[in-house]
């Protein structure tokens, strides 16, 4: 089944550009890299692709000699076909595989400054690896699950997706025909909450029809990132990385979301785990929220490295991680309520990553908290975000924030439709606007 993703705009703006350099694009495995690459090569006279893991011929290329005049001349031996430099598309897959490839694209930026070079690998490999990276010599743009907007899309809800995905607050028309369509597209997100986006799960729900095919697949793919875990670190490491991993689900159900050690094993502490949260940020597996307790710019120098939530990077993948049952699609609000809306709160986080580009951090004070806070990349402001699963709920968290730090708009992201008043300087967003905010 074909997705149209929008990162392929990144491509093209990357194809256009006389002063490219070749592109890695990186993300956790599973989320669609190599067919986003397959299609985008459609556009070229020709795509060459070359999977260092499928064809370990290929590395020798690349370690006999890293000179990319060299290396252009065996593959054209090796693919028996004529590589023109300036024309062609050639797409590295898997080059976490093979570090001499990885290393070679600064020598292509420098030789051959006008060809089109791609490079996907897992973060894992690429973050993990021991050797040379070629830094300021490759552009990087990252992969997420499908958002709900890419979600609606391959739904054949195209109009709505475009709507999401160029929506603008401060246009009133852009506000009119969201809110128009709120009742329908709530129900379209519910059922996202048990899909998620993984490329996989959602073509193979989009096909059947059926929820429980769709949850086989997530166990799948479970299973596979579980077998990742000893893979690339070993058996004695992987135990205590599947033990954080699974244990995500009895973090998020808590009413405090902070995460709490002594819930893996009775008396540890942050220094034994803290390379297993490490490890599976890295693989782009979990989100980690730092908690802070004081709030100032810039936001990174308040965080401590041992108060922090987690979250993972998949909804529907948490559905399947937490055994949600599959029943829950058809109760009427159920699935924003789940984990005392912490289920609502990991979508909001996953959809904000897969359109925003800030670092997100979380508050706790005396007596209110803060679910996620961003600090604004131009002007020296953050913006508070509190997200409730239902229709309702009191401001009193954001109001004493808002407070404490004078700050006049106030952010709720809710089931309720978009409201923005300007008069009250409060912004309500349906949290399937959620990267909008």
């Amino acid at each position: 089944m074909y997705f149209q993703r929008f990162k392929s705009k990144d491509l093209e703006r990357w194809k256009n550009n006389e002063n490219r350099l070749p592109m890695i694009i990186k993300g956790a495995r599973q989320t669609g890299k190599t067919f986003l690459v397959n299609e985008f090569g459609k556009n070229f006279s020709n795509f060459f692709e070359l999977n260092f893991q499928k064809d370990k011929l290929i590395h020798d290329f690349f370690i006999s000699d890293n000179r990319p005049s060299k290396i252009v001349e065996k593959l054209e031996i090796y693919l028996k076909k004529k590589i023109n430099m300036t024309e062609d598309l050639i797409f590295f897959d898997e080059i976490q595989d093979c570090p001499e490839a990885l290393n070679s694209l600064k020598y292509f930026a420098e030789e051959y400054p006008q060809s089109c070079i791609i490079g996907a690998g897992s973060l894992l490999g690429l973050y993990l690896s021991q050797h040379t990276f070629p830094v300021g010599k490759v552009q990087f743009e990252t992969l997420y699950p499908m958002s709900f907007a890419e979600y609606l899309q391959a739904k054949n809800e195209s109009n709505l997706a475009l709507a999401l995905h160029n929506f603008d607050s401060s246009k009133i028309e852009d506000i009119k025909l969201i809110n128009s369509f709120h009742g329908y597209l709530l129900d379209l997100l519910k059922e996202f909450f048990i899909v998620g986006g993984m490329p996989k799960v959602v073509s193979t729900f989009l096909e059947t029809k059926n929820v429980l095919s769709a949850r086989e697949v997530q166990l799948a793919l479970l299973t596979s990132y579980q077998a990742d875990f000893a893979k690339f670190s070993g058996p004695l490491d992987a135990l205590k990385i599947f033990s954080v991993f699974e244990n995500i689900p009895k973090q998020l159900a808590k009413d405090n979301r902070k995460f709490q050690f002594n819930l893996l094993k009775k008396g540890s502490r942050y220094n034994e785990f803290s390379s297993c949260i490490d490890w599976l940020t890295a693989a782009g597996l979990v989100y980690k929220v730092p908690i802070l307790n004081h709030v100032e710019i810039p936001l990174k120098t308040c965080q401590q490295e041992n108060i922090f939530k987690l979250y993972l990077f998949d909804v529907g993948l948490l559905g399947a991680l937490s055994e949600l049952p599959l029943e829950a699609f058809m109760y009427e609000g159920s699935l924003f309520k789940t984990f005392k809306g912490a289920f609502s709160e990991n979508f909001f986080l996953q959809e904000f990553r897969s359109n925003r580009s800030e670092s997100f951090y979380s508050w706790l004070g005396k007596t209110s908290e803060i679910d996620f806070l961003f600090q604004d990349e131009i002007k020296m402001n953050f913006w508070p975000i509190e997200v409730k699963s239902g229709e309702s709920g009191k401001l009193k968290s954001l109001n004493v924030f808002c407070e404490i730090y004078s700050l006049m708009w106030k952010t709720r992201c809710s089931a309720r439709a978009l409201e923005i008043n300007e008069q009250a300087q409060f912004r309500n967003f349906p949290l399937y606007l959620a990267g909008k905010v």
